[in-house]
Formats: structure tokens, C-alpha cells, sequence
């Protein structure tokens, strides 16, 4: 298993979905959203948000050598104690700092010129909140399993 850290400065990346009214009062991070995807190398991320106040945290892409999307398993192995992550399927062009996210040899590197499905994490912290907060997050796709290590800090 990898494990990776996203340090989220004011707040930093799933059992429910959220509605999409919830994603379009989250902080617009646009691009500096981490991108995650099995196989490729991940992104860390500074994001800040308010009490209260939704922030989108991390687009996981789930796509296969076709360009469709594949079975993702999504496990909140140590839910946030101040606050709520929640999940939403989205769809984003799979590229990361202006390169594409899946090396030439992975078959998934024809798919940068489309959109594909994403699993999209969004963290709310509980009304009133400020401090830190942590979540570990697991994904599981085709026999591989990421551990995406939150810590989160509101303002």
C-alpha cells in the first residue's frame, strides 16, 4: 500500500454523495485540485476554507485502457473527527500540472484529450469548527490500493 500526505493548510483528500449545490459553494481550487489515479504519481495540496464552508480536496480518475470508467472501492479508513468528506462523481481531463497524469507506456495516456470519471472528495467541517482536522483515505482498482493520508486545518 502507498501512502501519501496532502497537507491542507486552512483545510486540505467518502461514504455519501453530495449534492451538487454542496461542490458549487466549495472554494474554487480549479487546477490545484489534486488529481489522483492508480499507477500515477500523486500531487500534494495547500487549500483553505472557513468554518462551515465545503472545500474540494482531491478528483480521483477511474478510467481503464478504453477511456471508460473503471470499479473503484472508496474507504474512509479514519473518518474526519470535525467535519464530513463526501464523495461526487465528476469528470476532468486527466492532467496534473500541465502534463498529462498516465505515462506514454500506460495505455490510459490516450485518454488525456477527453474528459473521464472522476471520484471527487469534498470535506465540510461541522458548523462552528476551527482547528485541525485528518481523514485517511483508501482507494481500491484493479488489485491496487492508495491510502491518501488529510490533514486539515480551518479557519
Amino acid at each position: 500500500m502507498r501512502t501519501t500526505r496532502a497537507m491542507v493548510a486552512g483545510l486540505a483528500g467518502l461514504a455519501a454523495l453530495v449534492p451538487t449545490q454542496a461542490l458549487s459553494q466549495a472554494e474554487d481550487v480549479g487546477r490545484d485540485v489534486p488529481m489522483i489515479a492508480r499507477g500515477a504519481p500523486v500531487s500534494q495540496q495547500d487549500a483553505n476554507t472557513t468554518s462551515g464552508r465545503p472545500v474540494l480536496l482531491f478528483h480521483y480518475v477511474h478510467i481503464g485502457a478504453r477511456c471508460g470508467p473503471d470499479a473503484v472501492a472508496i474507504q474512509v479508513t479514519t473518518p474526519p473527527a470535525h467535519g464530513t468528506l463526501t464523495i461526487e462523481d465528476g469528470e476532468e481531463r486527466p492532467w496534473s500540472g500541465g502534463r498529462p497524469l498516465f505515462g506514454p507506456d500506460d495505455p490510459r495516456a490516450r485518454c488525456g484529450n477527453r474528459l473521464a470519471a472522476t471520484k471527487d472528495g469534498v470535506y465540510t467541517p461541522a458548523p462552528g469548527f476551527v482547528g485541525h482536522d485528518s481523514m485517511v483515505v483508501q482507494f481500491t482498482e484493479a488489485g491496487a490500493t492508495l491510502a491518501d493520508a488529510i490533514e486539515v486545518s480551518v479557519r
